[in-house]
């Protein structure tokens, strides 16, 4: 028998309960069984053991063992005599997410925090996993397949890594530069399969001439396809993707591939490059770390910049939506408030939980760490006369920490930013990563001779501006309202009101429903135009329910700045500009002329 071994029962998948059996050997003294609390890249405490339905604990010959709970996350379970333990446990699984398992009767999702305990001080041990699923179920999974139903784990933090998608799913497999890949795909929708693969094929080995090789052996990607369903989460040697199943046309496809190429890039930069505090893992406390604007934000920038180099996005797509998120911090008054690295510090009490004042008090480590991430790939490209790039750091990481697969300290990326710039960037980190100050994209943009402007302004570079009286000469006036809707019961509802609006300071509330203005009904959709007749200064009435109470408050009418910006090339680049922005926006010339291969095969 292996170190320590799991069997998995799935026995009547439509009541949401498996059973789990685990075994130890070589246990000389009382034990502690451990459930953890949390899932590696979704930082909140989820509390597994919740999901424990019944615990029972025997010697390896089948003698019972007294047992009692000893915290939340723990058993102790007494010595077993002959040195085997054996411990049986039911689960209920019955949510539906990326972080957590979920079983009814047309599938398994099985994420192994939630699923599997460990005996304490046996983490380092060999695996053995057997999975007993409904006739006619396969497995797909990343851990490696040693006879039939029969899985390897070098340890637990390999088992816990490694989800599993057990059932009828479509398995799509191909192969990217000799390395096998496959898609396990669950639910049904307009999934176009050589579509799927091609462009898969693209994203990786432009990730993988980034960083110059493949960091595994093997990679699954499991897709479950959902009604409105978006999200995913990293692992070593796969990822779990969500994805609405009309998403492969249109628009939706192209965030669709973003998220395709952000789980990906994690391979390298998250489950291998990391700070030190993630990964081994203790699985019952917070990891804390200042550094998620590394794995996620620098992920989060680097997803579009690999949609590009893969052809898979245009130059001005790009760019259109980098101004789109410059445009959105702008509009979040947390990014005046907490500083970056407080961001990923405070991830396991603030990120996940958002409330109506999330907007005014916060920033996310993904949004606001991708344009970091793009204005040190710019300052880097400028110091050095577009000789080095970002690039150049994360391929340092990769050979100081990923390939020898230890954690970075803390800070050790701005040293490495530092020294691929050849000057000292310390006091810009300071300003953009431990102040709540405004990012000044002007100067960085310029290296490539980008200009950010309102939206309305950005015509081609050269092109005349259109005469007056002519279409796009002139524009409504905008107006600065302060409040975010949603909808409920078909209701139009505040959700957030933002810090220094006008709806701030004439008293609206998140929860109010909007019903007028100037004793006229508005909705959603009016309430601009109706504010945009209105001369700025003055004050209109906006009527809501609040609580079942009838209010007017007094809303001030004010223009704001523009509510989108664009990204236009300056009319004259110099040569070292337009240089830096042809290779920063280039198509990866290591991509082949024909990517559009067919897969290998595909099975049910």
């Amino acid at each position: 028998m292996a170190g320590v071994a799991y069997r998995l029962w799935i026995a009547e998948p439509q009541t949401h309960h498996f059973m789990v059996d685990l075994e130890a050997d070589g246990i000389e003294g009382p034990a502690r069984v451990v459930m953890p609390s949390w899932t590696p890249g979704s930082y909140l405490m989820r509390e597994f053991p919740r999901n424990v339905v019944t615990f029972a604990a025997a010697d390896g010959t089948g003698r019972p063992l007294a047992h009692a709970r000893a915290d939340k996350n723990s058993w102790m379970v007494d010595a077993p005599a002959d040195g085997r333990l054996r411990v049986r446990y039911l689960v209920y699984a019955d949510e539906l997410s990326v972080r957590t398992s979920h079983l009814d009767a047309s599938h398994a999702f099985i994420s192994g925090t939630s699923a599997f305990m460990y005996v304490e001080g046996r983490e380092h041990d060999e695996v053995r996993l057997e999975v007993r699923a409904p006739a006619g179920w396969s497995v797909a999974t990343a851990l490696e397949e040693v006879e039939p139903g029969v899985f390897r784990a070098a340890g637990y933090d390999e088992l816990a890594d490694s989800p599993l998608e057990i059932g009828t799913h479509e398995v799509i497999a191909f192969e990217v530069d000799g390395v096998p890949h496959r898609w396990a795909v669950w639910g049904r929708g307009n999934l176009d399969r050589e579509r799927l693969v091609a462009d898969a094929t693209r994203i990786v080995r432009t990730e993988k001439a980034l960083f110059g090789e493949l960091p595994y052996r093997a990679f699954t990607f499991i897709l479950h396809l959902l009604p409105g369903g978006s999200g995913g989460l990293e692992h070593r040697d796969s990822t779990v993707l969500v994805a609405d199943r009309w998403s492969f046309r249109g628009p939706a496809y192209e965030s669709f591939l973003g998220l395709v190429a952000h789980e990906l890039f994690h391979a390298w930069n998250g489950k291998r490059i990391r700070p030190a505090v993630l990964g081994p893992f203790d699985y019952v406390r917070e990891s804390y770390t200042r550094e998620l604007w590394v794995v996620e934000g620098i992920t989060t920038y680097y997803t579009d910049v690999i949609l590009r180099r893969a052809g898979l996005i245009s130059r001005p797509r790009y760019l259109e939506k980098q101004a789109e998120q410059i445009t959105r911090l702008a509009g979040i008054p947390g990014r005046l408030v907490q500083p970056l690295e407080d961001a990923s510090f405070d991830a396991w009490i603030k990120f996940y939980r958002p409330d109506a004042n999330t907007p005014n008090a916060t920033i996310s480590y993904y949004h606001k760490g991708a344009l970091v991430a793009l204005l040190l790939d710019l300052k880097i490209r400028e110091a050095t006369g577009n000789q080095r790039s970002l690039d150049d750091v994360m391929r340092a990481l990769w050979a100081e920490y990923g390939r020898p697969d230890v954690g970075f300290p803390e800070r050790r990326v701005e040293a490495l930013a530092s020294e691929a710039a050849g000057v000292e960037l310390g006091p810009l980190f300071d300003r953009w990563l431990r102040a709540a100050d405004e990012l000044d994209f002007a100067p960085y943009l310029a290296a490539a001779g980008l200009a950010l402007v309102p939206a309305h302004e950005a015509r081609p570079a050269g092109a005349p501006a259109p005469p007056v009286g002519e279409p796009g000469a002139e524009r409504m006036r905008e107006v600065r309202i302060g409040f975010q809707f949603k909808f409920e019961g078909g209701k139009t509802v505040v959700g957030n009101v933002l810090a220094g609006t006008p709806a701030w300071r004439a008293g609206v509330s998140a929860g109010d429903e909007l019903l007028a203005l100037d004793g006229l009904r508005v909705d959603a959709m009016s309430l601009g135009a109706r504010l945009q007749e209105k001369a700025p200064g003055s004050t209109a009435a906006l009527t809501v329910f609040r609580r079942d109470e009838l209010l007017t408050l007094p809303l001030p009418v004010e223009s704001g700045p523009p509510t989108r910006l664009a990204l236009r090339p300056v009319d004259t680049p110099a040569p070292g500009q337009r240089a830096v922005l042809d290779h920063w926006l280039r198509e990866d010339p290591a991509q082949p002329g024909d990517p559009h291969a067919s897969p290998q095969g595909t099975s049910s």
